[in-house]
């Protein structure tokens, strides 16, 4: 439970304009209202026929303004094969222990009162499950939690069940047999708890809409439920960032300038996937199909993240017309299963990059380069993969790099902000992480080139200026969270800077 924003006790109500802040009273809340009165109402909710019950801004909103915050509604693990048992309490690794009412595999006694397991324990024991479902126990616990909203909270649970679920156009999907199989088992498991029409339902609702969410220390992939949030559409260039904190809420906050009456966006996909892939994912995972600017544009956008060379001039790229894709060069026309296989194979190599081996990662540059556009989503990826890993993987960090290597991450780091700047744009996090990690190798990398101390402290200041834009876009990550981490970093490296210029200054 959240604090109120007066006093910091429990609240048991949120402000019905724009749900971001609680209050533990009606009297708090109106004492209040001056202060939030401004940042109130930053969305909307629409129904349209084009994007259905969706997000628009309920106001003028500049890039950084808090759009919502929201508590977690569903959490859970998910499966995750080959990774050793969790803890259905704080999602730490299990050593043996179970939990002495339900035989759930916990980390030990504390979660077995004092954790989300609480909520299910009595439930799991009534019904033995932990004896009878020995694996993939995981797989049960989201839908459960979901299931005993209908009890525990009434009112988040009809939010939940409003969210869309798509079983119609699910329906046609082969997979929708493997959904229909795990209603079948959980009502075996919990009979009279539900039926199989319902927890379908809730399984789908759970498939749509929950997001990726890494456990606070442990890292675990976890699956959270938001229904506001889950609001929001899709575009592959998105207006707004999604900040995970360590309290397991969510914020989403602009990272551009967003007109009053204009829709919200966030980014189903991941950036640097082409677009069959990206069609692919929302086609399967979401059941639409995406006619952005991005998506309709040949070039998407100038950035060509999709063009593949001609394999008949070897000078054109492959672009989209209707159903071929065809050389911009020559006559060359391939069609669309012809295409299909070719970037399949080119996402299948960027889907299993080991993201710890630079050797490997310049050998794809090295090997793809001539085949592709130079911005193509392997090579961008890999660039940023790349630029991740140097500085940090042994054998590469910063003590143990050359020259050579310093000016390769800087310049792909370059690449990386120009791509980023039409498909990320405004106040993303790839942009804030990007310049964070180049304005580290600058300062390095001006430090062991021999110049005088007027020279290195002009350049240093110019770091200092791009240091300064990632420690603003970073700021509204949770310093707390796992994920937020490079908002310490931004902080702790600018102030370091700062200091160090200010010595060179007093020369």
């Amino acid at each position: 439970m959240r604090g109120c924003v007066v006093c910091g006790v429990g609240a048991s109500q949120c402000c019905g304009g724009c749900g971001n802040v609680s209050y533990c009273g009606v009297k708090h809340q109106k004492s209040h209202w001056a202060d939030h009165k401004a940042a109130c109402s930053p969305f909307k909710i629409e129904q349209s026929a084009q994007f259905g019950k969706n997000l628009i801004a309920g106001r003028n909103l500049s890039a950084g303004d808090l759009i919502i915050d929201e508590e977690v509604a569903v959490l859970g693990p998910t499966v995750d094969e080959g990774s050793p048992g969790v803890c259905l309490g704080c999602y730490f690794p299990t050593h043996g222990y179970k939990c002495s009412t339900c035989q759930a595999p916990l980390c030990g006694p504390t979660c077995e009162t004092q954790s989300d397991h609480a909520q299910e324990c009595e439930v799991l024991a009534k019904y033995d499950v932990c004896q009878k479902k020995m694996k993939d126990l995981e797989s049960l616990i989201s839908p459960l939690r979901f299931l005993l909203l209908k009890s525990g909270d009434t009112a988040r649970f009809k939010k939940c069940m409003q969210l869309s679920a798509n079983i119609e156009e699910r329906k046609q999907q082969a997979d929708f047999q493997i959904t229909t199989r795990k209603a079948a088992e959980f009502c075996d498991l919990f009979p009279d708890l539900t039926t199989e029409e319902e927890i379908t339902k809730i399984l789908c609702i759970i498939d749509t809409n929950t997001y990726q969410v890494l456990s606070s220390g442990s890292a675990h992939s976890l699956s959270g439920l938001y229904p506001r949030v889950a609001l929001l559409n899709h575009n592959c260039v998105p207006n707004s960032r999604l900040i995970f904190r360590a309290d397991y809420s969510l914020q989403v906050r602009a990272s551009v300038d967003i007109k009053k009456g204009s829709s919200v966006f966030i980014s189903y996909t991941p950036p640097f996937f082409s677009l069959l892939a990206r069609m692919n994912i929302l086609q399967r995972g979401k059941q639409f199909l995406c006619s952005c600017d991005r998506c309709s544009d040949p070039t998407e956008l100038g950035t060509f993240l999709s063009s593949i060379r001609c394999l008949k001039c070897l000078e054109g790229f492959y672009q989209p017309r209707e159903e071929t894709w065809n050389c911009t060069s020559c006559d060359n026309v391939l069609t669309f299963e012809e295409f299909s296989t070719l970037d399949a194979k080119l996402l299948s190599v960027q889907t299993r990059l080991d993201k710890e081996n630079i050797e490997e990662m310049k050998e794809v540059l090295a090997k793809y380069s001539g085949k592709l556009h130079p911005n193509h989503a392997l090579l961008t990826e890999t660039k940023q993969h790349l630029a991740a890993a140097l500085g940090c993987v042994d054998g590469y960090r910063y003590d143990q790099m050359n020259k050579e290597d310093l000016e390769l991450k800087i310049k792909i780091s370059y690449e990386l902000l120009d791509i980023c700047s039409i498909l990320e744009p405004g106040i993303s996090r790839s942009r804030g992480i990007t310049l964070l990690d180049l304005t580290e190798t600058k300062a390095r990398l001006i430090q062991i080139e021999a110049k005088d101390e007027i020279k290195v402290l002009e350049e240093l200041v110019l770091v200092e200026k791009q240091l300064k834009e990632a420690q603003h876009i970073l700021q509204y990550e949770d310093e707390n969270a796992l994920e937020g981490n490079v908002a310490k970093q931004a902080r702790i490296q600018l102030g370091q800077l700062r200091g160090h210029i200010v010595g060179l200054q007093g020369f």
